[in-house]
């Protein structure tokens, strides 16, 4: 979603953090984003003082958002709100949040549904495979829900089985997934707006392949459901945690609206996503994991800094005899130019840019498989 020329000409602020892991000191500052050259400057307000000159950054103003994480001369920093009244002004209507619930009977729709999404410039703000109860999903639809005819087949639709819940945000959010996603029931979908959504991905009636809110209190309701801490730690782990492997794709691959694309191509040779989560790595964190490759491969650093730089999407993979190392040969040499020429049909070969940007990692060794998935799904997530 490109920034408009009124947008690139403008100044935007916002409160960032940045956690000094040497003091152990969490500290704040005022960044300033200019769209027009893609630059940045951060201002010190506690020492009143400037803490970094302007310069250019990797960043959109589209990735910019309360919560975001974005990298500014090697310092992670977490946007915490709006710094002045006109960028929230500017900002707060235009990128409006909603929910997306992919049903058990779609999920293994889900890189197609992804895909459709980033194509229309929705952002992946948060994303969790879960695996609901019928009290579960009831705290995610009663207030909107309750009621209606057919809300016991509604509840049964997004039960006992895994399913994907996704927070998603672009302007005008809410009306245009709830327009995106179609009439409620399939056969009229199909009947009515046949490239709907719940036309393409659903079965029949309730079945309708994706539950979306319709109003600011729906969407609050149904995120508070699944992303609220104390419901994020009620909910069951789809993860399997044996006979799997782990792929991440890369916070480049992610801004870039490539993580439906890779999704399908990844189901679409037989494998099968077990688990799958949105995770924004500190330092610490990605160096922990990275910790074997250190001084193993030399764009190391380059490595780390990129896994920080913004969201990754971990999933296990499951399906397959062999995982880990079928898994690795599908995704290809570390090196998309390599990639090209010995497995042109590859991950990185297709969605690759360069040893550092290549799109997915994947786990190297057989023996780390769980390991790694543990690492995420378990050590993280916990």
């Amino acid at each position: 979603m490109a920034a408009t020329a009124e947008e690139s000409n403008n100044r935007y602020c916002f409160v960032v953090d940045w956690h000094d892991v040497h003091a152990d000191i969490t500290r704040s500052y005022q960044l300033f984003f200019y769209p027009a050259d893609q630059t940045a400057e951060m201002y010190d307000v506690k020492q009143r003082r400037t803490f970094l000159k302007r310069t250019r950054v990797d960043a959109k103003l589209q990735n910019l958002y309360i919560g975001a994480v974005v990298v500014v001369n090697a310092r992670q920093l977490v946007v915490r709100g709006y710094g002045d009244e006109f960028t929230r002004a500017q900002l707060e209507q235009r990128m409006e949040r909603t929910m997306l619930f992919i049903k058990p009977h779609a999920i293994s729709r889900v890189g197609e549904i992804l895909d459709t999404l980033l194509k229309k410039d929705f952002i992946i703000c948060r994303c969790r495979m879960v695996q609901l109860t019928r009290r579960q999903a009831e705290g995610m639809v009663k207030g909107e829900l309750s009621g209606r005819p057919g809300y016991s087949d509604i509840l049964a639709s997004m039960e006992c089985g895994r399913a994907l819940a996704v927070e998603l945000m672009k302007p005008r959010a809410i009306s245009e997934l709830r327009d995106l996603a179609g009439p409620e029931l399939v056969q009229d979908a199909m009947q009515s707006l046949p490239s709907s959504l719940r036309a393409l991905y659903g079965e029949n009636g309730h079945k309708n392949g994706v539950h979306v809110p319709s109003s600011p209190d729906g969407v609050k309701q149904a995120v508070d459901a699944i992303f609220n801490d104390s419901a994020y730690s009620q909910l069951a782990r789809t993860a399997r945690f044996q006979d799997c492997t782990l792929a991440l794709i890369r916070p480049h691959a992610v801004n870039d609206g490539l993580t439906g694309q890779i999704i399908k191509e990844i189901t679409k040779a037989g494998y099968h996503v077990t688990d799958m989560e949105l995770f924004r790595l500190d330092k610490s964190n990605a160096e922990e994991f990275l910790e074997v490759y250190k001084g193993v491969i030399s764009e190391y650093h380059h490595i780390l800094d990129q896994l920080t730089s913004g969201p990754v999407i971990a999933l296990e993979i499951t399906g397959k005899p062999n995982i880990v190392s079928e898994f690795r040969e599908f995704c290809g040499p570390m090196d998309p130019e390599l990639s090209h020429v010995l497995r042109p049909n590859s991950l990185r070969a297709k969605f690759g840019v360069d040893q550092v940007h290549n799109a997915v990692h994947c786990t190297d060794l057989d023996e780390d498989g769980v390991l790694e998935v543990q690492y995420f799904f378990r050590i993280l997530a916990s």
